[in-house]
C-alpha cells in the first residue's frame, strides 16, 4: 500500500459527494430555486439570506451576519407557510440557518500616477523642433517644458524622501 485513503470523497455533510452529474443537478436546483426563497421574504432579507438545502422538512440558509438568524426565526412561521403553500410536495417544517459571512470587499487603491520621464526625452523633441515651424515646432516646445517640468519634481520628490531618512544632527 501506498498509504493513501482509499475512502471517496465526501462533502461537509458527510454524505458521500456523488457523481458529477447528480452535483450539477444539485446546483441547477438551487439555481432555480433561489428566485422563489426570495419571493418569500421583504427585500432587505434577500439580499442576506441564501437558500442552500431543502430536504426532510428543514430548510437550511446561509446568514450573512448573526443578525438575521433571530430574524429568520421571528419570521420562521410566515416563510414556511408561504413555501408551504408554494411547495406543497417538499414541505418544510423547519428553518436551519447558518452564518456564512461574506469576505470583505477591498477597496480597489486609487492608480498612482508616476511619470517616468527618460532623460533623452526632452532634447530630442527639442531637436525635433528646431527642424518644424509653427505651431507644431511650438507644441512640441511646451512638451519638452513640461517633461522637465516631471522631471524636476521627481528629483525633488525622491531628493526630500532621502533627506527625510537622514538623521539631522
Amino acid at each position: 500500500m501506498n498509504g493513501k485513503s482509499r475512502s471517496s470523497w465526501r462533502s461537509i455533510s458527510g454524505a458521500p459527494a456523488g457523481d458529477l452529474g447528480a452535483i450539477y443537478r444539485e446546483g441547477l436546483r438551487l439555481r432555480e430555486r433561489q428566485p422563489a426563497w426570495n419571493g418569500l421574504l421583504p427585500l432587505e432579507a434577500q439580499e442576506r439570506t441564501w437558500l442552500f438545502s431543502w430536504s426532510g422538512g428543514v430548510l437550511r440558509v446561509f446568514c450573512q451576519s448573526p443578525v438575521w438568524v433571530p430574524w429568520l426565526r421571528r419570521h420562521e412561521k410566515k416563510v414556511l407557510k408561504a413555501w408551504n403553500a408554494a411547495f406543497p410536495a417538499e414541505a418544510a417544517g423547519r428553518i436551519e440557518a447558518v452564518v456564512r459571512p461574506l469576505p470583505p470587499v477591498q477597496a480597489a487603491r486609487p492608480l498612482r500616477r508616476t511619470w517616468v520621464v527618460p532623460p533623452s526625452a526632452p532634447p530630442a523633441l527639442r531637436g525635433a523642433a528646431e527642424d518644424l515651424s509653427g505651431e507644431l515646432a511650438a507644441a512640441l516646445r511646451r512638451l519638452a517644458d513640461t517633461l522637465e517640468g516631471l522631471q524636476a519634481e521627481a528629483v525633488a520628490a525622491a531628493s526630500t524622501k532621502e533627506k527625510g531618512a537622514r538623521l539631522v544632527e
